[in-house]
C-alpha cells in the first residue's frame, strides 16, 4: 500500500470516527487462525456480549427467561425501537435504513465499531482478488452501496470508488459505463449480481471488442450469484468472480476464497436457526442497539471444523438459498433494478411492506400500510414518478390487499407475472 492509499484511509477513519484500517489488519490475521481457536473466540465474544449488553437493554430484560427462545423480527424492532438502546453504551450511535429482501423497511441504529467491521469485511473480500487499498473500484448498484449525499460522495472519493447506477441499464448506459471503467483503469468491480450480469450480457452480444487489461476481478454482492451469471460475467470480463454476502444489521459478513468456499467471519456474529431453517443472527459488534436472534430472512448452512485449501479457519457457508432480486423491464426493454423501489418508498413510514408486479403491459404496486384511514393521494404520486421513468400501457396501485407469492412461496418484492402464475400470500 503506497503513501497515497494510506492517506486516503487514514482520512476516512479520521473524518468518520471509524477504525477501518486497524479492523482490516486484525481480520487479515484472524482469518488464518485454526477452526478451534476461532470457535473459542466466537463463543468468548458471545459470552461477553450477553454479560455486558443484555442486562443494559430494556427489551431483553423484559423478556427475561424467554430470551433464549425468542425470535427478533423487523416488526418487533419497529414497534419497540426505544427499548433496544443499551443504557450501558455511551458512545455515538446513528440511524441506518435497510429495505431488506422481503420489502419490509427497517430503521435500526449502529456504531462506528460496527461500520468499521462492515467495511473491513468488504475490503477483505476484495483482497481475495488482489485488491490493494487505494485501487480504483467501480460500484454497480443502487443507493445501498452508492448513496449520493455529500458525505457519501466524499467517502467514495476517498475510497477511490466510482458509482454506476443499477437503475439504468439500457445499452447506451452500459456502453458509457464500460468506456469509463476502461479509461479509469478500474481494478475491481463490486455490485449487484443481476446488474453486473446485465452488463456482461451486453458485452457478450456486442459487436464491440471490450478489453479490461487493468481489471483484477469482480465481487458480487446483495443477491444470489447463480452459476449462469457467474459464467456470463467471467466470460465477458475475462476475470474471476467472487461472491460476498453481508447482512449488515445482523453483523454477518462472508467472502469467497479462490477455492470457491464462502467463509463467514464468525468472531462477529453468532448464528442459530429457527424450526424452518431460517438463519437467526446475533450481532456481536453493535453494542448500542443489540439484535439477538434476529430473523434475517435467509437460509443457509454453516459448516464448522472444515479444512479449506486456502488455509482460512473461518467456517464455510453452504446451500445458500437466500435473497434474490429481479429486474423490471418495460415495453421499450428499459431495465430498472428492483432496489429502486426500496429508495422510492423509503421515506414513507406508513408503508410497512410493498410488492411490485409487472408484465408486458402493466405495472402494479401493492402497498401494505399501517393505517386504513390514510388518504390515497399520499401514495398515488408514486405512479406519476414511475410513468416518467418506465413505459407500460397501464399502471395501478393496490392498498392493503393480499400480496402474491412466487412459486417457491417466498415473498418477493418484485414479480414478473409473465413468467408464471402467482397466488395470494
Amino acid at each position: 500500500m503506497n503513501i497515497h492509499a494510506q492517506l486516503r484511509f487514514w482520512t476516512i477513519d479520521a473524518l468518520r470516527g471509524t477504525n477501518i484500517v486497524a479492523t482490516l489488519k486484525k481480520l487479515r490475521k484472524e482469518q488464518y487462525l485454526d477452526n478451534q481457536t476461532l470457535a473459542h473466540l466466537s463463543n468468548t465474544n458471545f459470552k461477553e456480549f450477553v454479560k455486558e449488553v443484555i442486562p443494559a437493554t430494556p427489551y431483553y430484560t423484559n423478556l427475561g427467561a424467554n430470551l433464549t427462545s425468542s425470535i427478533l423480527t423487523k416488526e418487533l424492532i419497529r414497534k419497540n425501537t426505544p427499548s433496544f438502546f443499551s443504557k450501558g453504551f455511551t458512545k455515538k450511535s446513528f440511524a441506518k435504513g435497510t429495505g431488506g429482501s422481503t420489502g419490509a423497511p427497517l430503521v435500526y441504529y449502529t456504531t462506528n465499531e460496527a461500520q468499521s467491521f462492515m467495511w473491513a469485511g468488504i475490503l477483505l473480500s476484495w483482497e481475495t482478488l488482489g485488491y490493494q487499498l487505494g485501487d480504483k473500484v467501480a460500484f454497480v448498484a443502487g443507493t445501498s452501496l452508492g448513496k449520493n449525499d455529500l458525505k457519501h460522495v466524499v467517502f467514495h472519493q476517498l475510497l477511490n470508488v466510482t458509482t454506476y447506477s443499477a437503475y439504468h441499464l439500457n445499452d447506451a448506459d452500459i456502453e458509457s459505463y464500460l468506456t469509463r471503467i476502461i479509461n479509469s483503469k478500474t481494478k475491481l468491480i463490486y455490485g449487484y449480481a443481476t446488474a453486473i450480469n446485465r452488463i456482461a450480457e451486453y458485452i457478450l452480444k456486442s459487436q464491440i471488442a471490450f478489453s479490461f487489461p487493468h481489471l483484477k476481478g469482480i465481487v458480487s454482492t446483495a443477491e444470489i450469484l447463480s452459476a449462469k451469471h457467474r459464467d456470463n460475467i467471467e466470460q465477458a470480463f475475462n476475470v474471476k468472480v467472487h461472491n460476498q454476502y453481508g447482512c449488515n444489521e445482523a453483523g454477518i459478513s462472508a467472502f469467497e476464497c479462490d477455492f470457491g468456499n464462502l467463509h463467514y467471519i464468525n468472531s462477529a456474529t453468532r448464528i442459530e436457526y429457527d424450526k424452518e431453517g431460517n438463519v437467526l443472527a446475533t450481532n456481536l459488534v453493535n453494542k448500542a442497539f443489540p439484535m439477538v436472534r434476529y430473523f434475517t430472512g435467509d437460509k443457509f448452512e454453516v459448516v464448522e471444523n472444515v479444512s479449506c485449501p486456502c488455509k482460512r479457519g473461518y467456517p464455510i457457508i453452504e446451500n445458500f438459498a437466500g435473497r434474490t432480486c429481479d429486474m423490471v423491464i418495460d415495453k421499450q426493454n428499459k431495465v430498472m433494478h428492483s432496489a429502486f423501489f426500496n429508495v422510492l418508498f423509503r421515506d414513507n413510514h406508513h408503508i410497512e411492506q410493498f410488492q411490485v408486479l409487472f408484465n408486458d403491459q402493466k405495472l402494479t404496486i401493492y402497498l401494505q400500510l399501517d393505517r386504513e384511514d390514510l388518504p390515497r393521494e399520499m401514495f398515488t404520486h408514486y405512479l406519476d414518478v414511475l410513468k416518467g421513468i418506465m413505459d407500460f400501457d397501464d399502471y395501478a396501485i393496490e392498498i392493503n390487499v393480499p400480496f402474491l407469492s412466487a412459486e417457491n412461496a417466498k415473498h418477493r418484492y418484485v414479480i414478473n407475472t409473465a413468467l408464471g402464475a402467482t397466488t395470494p400470500a
